[in-house]
């Protein structure tokens, strides 16, 4: 629908023509380098993959070195007819250890630690997505709010406008007092409107700089990239369950549960090992001088019973296994739950929109065909001013509808797991390098 020279001009508010404007994607960014809440789950993320390494270095080589020196006292059976022997003893050991076979225990915990790495580089992405979620709320809130504080003062402007007109007509003896008390009354809460208006952009404002941690500069309306909005709900479901990071989260973590439980069950088998071992020895075991000893053996050791543990270890690990299987399933859900609610407030607030742009573009027309009526004596300046403040309320209505549908594509956005690549924002290359298991 076309919309009438008045409506226009108040819409051309919401795309100022700004030099050197802080874009939405900058804001973003800078969040990303320096908020501490993503720094936090980064750092996590980076010791996860060092817990690995140490996973793998099972596999290496071990090499121990044992030395000693004090004293010794040897007292010998009478029998034997050998006197007692106190002497200074001194020893030392180097022994290599090569594990080669532990039922593949070490293998699963590669591959349990690994699915753990790759569930909490998931974590990353869902609370990057997240915290770029609430810089966007910020971000429009500024923009909403400076032009809510606008448009109250335009509003405040008419108002005063009108309300000299009154008074001077009853000063004049046209008008009457009651009609310039009542337009006293609407001038009074014209201004409380802008200093609300004011007061809610102060703490907009507020909030974008506690998110970003710089103060918002010359902000402007952004706009969801639309080819990634999903056409359908379908659609935008079937997006969710292959994208979307909570549900990789609980993918992972039934993986790891999956590897842990293998290797509760590597205890049962036994452990095969190289052993190397030389060894020097002065003056040990009552035996004067040194000599030494040299060892290569291929070790065995198998765990026959110990009460018990490794079957319950075993048991616990088959109900951990079914906990992570049920979170998997509660994420599912979750998500479900919360594409639905952000793809019926995307679809309400457009419907509203609709409407609400036909209420402002009824209202302008009204207001100039009541500004040509009063002019001909057919309507009043109360008359104006209703219509007038018809016409704010309208605009007002508008302009909220209009950020709150833009908030709602951005949160679909981030209901489907595609809000990082549509914002086309630079992330480090570890939050997207997976780890294999």
């Amino acid at each position: 629908m076309k919309l009438s020279n008045i409506s226009i001009a108040c819409f051309g508010l919401l795309i100022p023509l700004v030099s050197s404007a802080q874009t939405l994607e900058q804001a973003i960014a800078t969040t990303f380098a320096t908020n501490p809440d993503i720094k936090s789950a980064f750092n996590e993320y980076m010791s996860s993959r060092y817990i690995i390494d140490k996973s793998r270095g099972a596999y290496k080589p071990s090499l121990d070195i044992d030395a000693g020196i004090g004293y010794e006292s040897i007292h010998p059976s009478d029998s034997t007819g050998k006197s007692d022997t106190e002497m200074t003893r001194k020893d030392m050991a180097i022994t290599l250890t090569q594990l080669i076979w532990d039922g593949s225990k070490t293998l699963y915990d590669i591959d349990r630690t690994s699915a753990d790495a790759e569930s909490v580089r998931y974590q990353l992405l869902a609370d990057a997505q997240n915290v770029a979620l609430e810089v966007i709320k910020a971000y429009l809130d500024v923009v909403k709010t400076q032009k809510l504080t606008a448009l109250s003062t335009s509003n405040l402007n008419t108002h005063k406008r009108i309300y000299a007109d009154i008074k001077k007509r009853t000063e004049s003896g046209i008008g009457s007092v009651a009609d310039l008390n009542q337009v006293k009354a609407r001038l009074a809460k014209a201004q409380s409107n802008v200093l609300a208006a004011q007061n809610n952009h102060k703490d907009a404002q507020t909030a974008f700089f506690r998110l970003v941690g710089e103060a918002p500069t010359n902000l402007i309306f952004p706009h969801a990239d639309q080819n990634f909005i999903p056409n359908s709900l379908d659609e935008a479901q079937s997006q969710a369950f292959d994208n979307h990071p909570v549900i990789k989260i609980a993918l992972a973590d039934v993986d790891s549960a999956r590897f842990q439980y293998k290797q509760a069950d590597a205890n049962y088998f036994p452990v095969i090992s190289f052993e190397a071992k030389q060894s020097w020895n002065d003056d040990v075991g009552g035996v004067n001088g040194l000599n030494s000893e040299t060892q290569a053996m291929l070790r065995v050791r198998y765990n026959l019973y110990n009460g018990g543990r490794d079957s319950a270890n075993s048991d616990s690990m088959a109900y951990q296994l079914n906990k992570a299987k049920d979170l998997r399933e509660r994420a599912y859900r979750s998500v479900e739950q919360e594409l639905r609610l952000s793809w019926s407030a995307l679809e309400l607030t457009k419907q509203q929109k609709s409407f609400l742009i036909q209420h402002v573009d009824s209202m302008s027309n009204t207001v100039i065909a009541y500004q040509k009526q009063y002019r001909i004596g057919k309507r009043t300046l109360l008359d104006l001013l209703n219509t007038e403040n018809e016409l704010f309320e309208s605009r007002k209505n508008y302009l909220e509808t209009q950020f709150a549908q833009q908030y709602a594509q951005y949160r679909t956005l981030t209901s489907t797991g595609q809000l990082l690549d549509a914002l086309r924002v630079d992330i480090p290359e570890e939050w997207t390098q997976s780890v294999e298991y």
